[in-house]
């Protein structure tokens, strides 16, 4: 199926049938890039039902169709880099699944589709008609996590770096974090998009910081069982 990058079902019935099999068992959840912000959307989605006991969420976008702006908008920057890559990734997606998706009669360019030139262009030629949104802004706002930052009741703690070149700090919706206590904003200086390396010999430090929140977030609130 082509890629939605708001599509929460997948992640609920895999939390489903963890839960399922570890009834008793606390549930994390860790999440990056664009994993974090559907993620995040399905921790709102669920509300005050929902499984997880904490979650971390490292690299978040929050505004897809701000971020995807940007990306495109980029020519000479490292950004140009991602956004190429993440084309390329959606093309070959395409071209793989290419005699399923058409299966779909909603009047597909294949021709348009393949010559697009950047992530909103395939979005709003592919992406956006499988799913039946209007646009690609429509689908892109649909999706992102922003939007359902208010409605999460579970401790949640986002992570950021300032030298992001995808999630930008512009796009940080710092207000969100403002007006609801579950969730908490760290900003790092520097990270890149999930690097998080450090040492003399670079390694990712990620790591700690997830254990630290984890086992506090455990220790103060509890676990949902």
């Amino acid at each position: 199926m082509p890629f939605h990058c708001g599509l929460t079902e997948d992640y609920r019935e895999v939390v489903k049938n963890i839960r399922n099999r570890f009834p008793t068992s606390p549930l994390l959840g860790l999440s990056f890039s664009m994993g974090a912000n559907i993620m995040t959307k399905y921790i709102g989605e669920e509300g005050n039902g929902c499984p997880l006991s904490a979650g971390i969420i490292v690299g978040c976008p929050y505004d897809m169709y701000k971020v995807i702006k940007h990306l495109d908008s980029q020519r000479f920057t490292f950004s140009r880099f991602y956004d190429l890559a993440i084309l390329n990734f959606l093309k070959n997606a395409f071209k793989d699944n290419q005699d399923q998706i058409l299966k779909i009669p909603v009047g597909m360019d294949v021709k348009k589709i393949s010559n697009s030139t950047g992530i909103m262009e395939f979005t709003e030629e592919m992406t956006r008609k499988a799913f039946g949104y209007k646009s690609a802004k429509d689908l892109l706002d649909y999706s992102s996590c922003k939007n359902y930052m208010d409605d999460i009741k579970i401790p949640v703690l986002f992570l950021n770096s300032l030298d992001d070149p995808i999630c930008i700090k512009s796009l940080i919706p710092f207000e969100k974090f403002v007006n609801n206590p579950n969730i908490v904003l760290a900003l790092t200086e520097n990270g890149g998009h999930i690097g998080y390396m450090g040492g003399t010999w670079p390694t990712s430090w990620i790591e700690h910081p997830v254990i630290e929140f984890f086992e506090s977030a455990l220790k103060h609130y509890g676990s949902k069982k």
